[in-house]
């Protein structure tokens, strides 16, 4: 799908803010309810927007230590992938995987409450896989940006 000007005006409002009402966003960008609602619906059937979420603040939750955890495998293999998958979408504290080209394979990022809650939820169960082979832990310490990328 080829977008215009203005189907970029739409997803760049709804970045910002996804519970804006139709009737709001078809006065930002100066088209008819009808038309915006179709252009919208036009944008989730192709699946360039492909869910409406709510960011949350985890600290303000209990949920303290952010963490990025690198992993890297043995060997990457088409199992590898799959038992790596299944076990990371059990443990409700990962709550992004990345996979990657470079010295690590995986990027996870982590919210736990504590450090002894990483230990236990994450750690152990990634070092119970017989294929990883490394684990790299970072904690975040400021987040400094945190912005939906701009279309023109």
């Amino acid at each position: 799908m080829e977008l215009d000007k203005i189907d970029k005006h739409i997803l760049n409002i709804l970045q910002v803010d996804s519970k804006i009402t139709n009737a709001a966003l078809a006065q930002k960008i100066n088209l008819s309810p009808a038309a915006t609602l179709e252009r919208v619906k036009k944008l989730e059937q192709y699946a360039i927007i492909t869910h409406y979420t709510a960011q949350i603040d985890y600290p303000k939750l209990g949920f303290g230590l952010h963490l990025m955890v690198a992993i890297r495998l043995q060997k990457i293999t088409a199992d590898h992938i799959k038992l790596f998958k299944l076990t990371i979408n059990k443990i409700p504290s990962i709550v992004t995987c990345y996979q990657i080209i470079g010295d690590f394979d995986f990027i996870l990022m982590v919210y736990v409450r504590d450090l002894s809650s990483y230990q236990t939820m994450v750690v152990e169960k990634l070092h119970s896989l017989p294929m990883v082979d490394y684990v790299k832990t970072l904690s975040v310490s400021q987040l400094l940006k945190n912005k939906p990328l701009y279309l023109e």
